[in-house]
């Protein structure tokens, strides 16, 4: 049930991170390691923000410091990745 609950959370997250991003045909290897590493980091740092809401998407940027190692890494590369695709590369 837990793990269940924490896959959930994780795809809450990865939405929230990309919700100005219109268009979902262009998810690759980079949403996928945050969907997989940053579900603790909410659940620690933003758990009583609704998931895949803005507020969430500005706690991780707010506590981007805080964040564990695989889930800082992870935003780091899929921020690295979209900036070639759009001039909104710090969303």
């Amino acid at each position: 049930m837990n793990i269940r609950i924490l896959a959930l959370t994780s795809l809450a997250i990865a939405g929230a991170l990309v919700a100005s991003r219109p268009s979902t045909a262009q998810e690759g290897p980079e949403m996928e390691a945050m969907r997989a590493n940053c579900g603790g980091d909410y659940l620690r740092l933003c758990a009583g923000m609704k998931p895949g809401g803005p507020e969430v998407k500005a706690c991780f940027k707010r506590n981007r410091q805080n964040l564990s190692p695989g889930c800082s890494g992870a935003i780091a590369a899929y921020e690295r990745s979209r900036s070639g695709s759009s001039s909104e590369a710090d969303d």
